[in-house]
């Protein structure tokens, strides 16, 4: 992100932000409306920016469709999760790969999924019946599914027992041993302890020096 800034009615969410990940985890911490949500939104292509400009790849992202950032290998796991309800553990993660795969090949490859985030024996429940940390990890493994290359995340230990919050921790490490990168969001530094390499802190929609 080069010097973006995002104005709401006539509140400056985010100020020239200046933001660059090379590779592995970043962490962004600070408290709510801080900007942090916003920062991902505009990476994400849900929120265009005011001014500046947002690099991938060597190209300018800023203002394109959510659908075409989505194909050049970014996703964003929300705070809320948004998974299919009616549908099955297995069937949420499978959508994606059937976009470019047979339907045989979308289970086998979603069945990985499941496994890798530990909802291996959850596939046949319906969304609509998992837990909130259970959902976290759903969401986390439908954005695996897309086979991204840059993940975001939003507040993924927002609203989390202590033993969620582990569950989640060790799926994230697994990810960054992957060689995915991401960017994580948190209200407190000491939650992305042992997930990142670099923190910054975010006030007042200003980042501060990584840590």
């Amino acid at each position: 992100m080069i010097d973006v800034s995002k104005v709401y009615n006539g509140n400056v969410v985010l100020r020239s932000i200046n933001f660059k990940l090379e590779s592995g985890f970043a962490g962004i911490y600070g408290p709510n409306g801080s900007g942090k949500s916003t920062m991902l939104k505009i990476i994400a292509g849900i929120e265009r920016p005011d001014c500046g400009r947002v690099v991938f790849e060597g190209k300018d992202i800023a203002g394109k469709a959510p659908e075409e950032i989505a194909k050049m290998g970014i996703s964003i796991v929300y705070q809320i999760p948004r998974p299919f309800k009616n549908m099955t553990v297995l069937e949420n993660v499978a959508t994606p790969f059937l976009l470019r795969k047979s339907y045989r090949e979308a289970i086998e490859s979603a069945m990985e999924i499941c496994e890798f985030v530990g909802l291996r024996n959850k596939v046949n429940l319906k969304a609509g019946m998992l837990s909130q940390g259970e959902l976290r990890l759903l969401e986390i493994g439908r954005a695996l599914a897309t086979q991204p290359k840059l993940m975001l995340l939003d507040e993924p230990f927002s609203g989390l027992d202590v033993e969620n919050a582990k569950r989640v921790r060790r799926i994230l490490r697994k990810i960054k041993r992957e060689g995915v990168d991401a960017i994580v969001t948190a209200h407190r530094m000491k939650l992305l302890r042992d997930v990142v390499d670099i923190s910054y802190e975010m006030r007042g929609g200003r980042i501060a020096e990584g840590r």
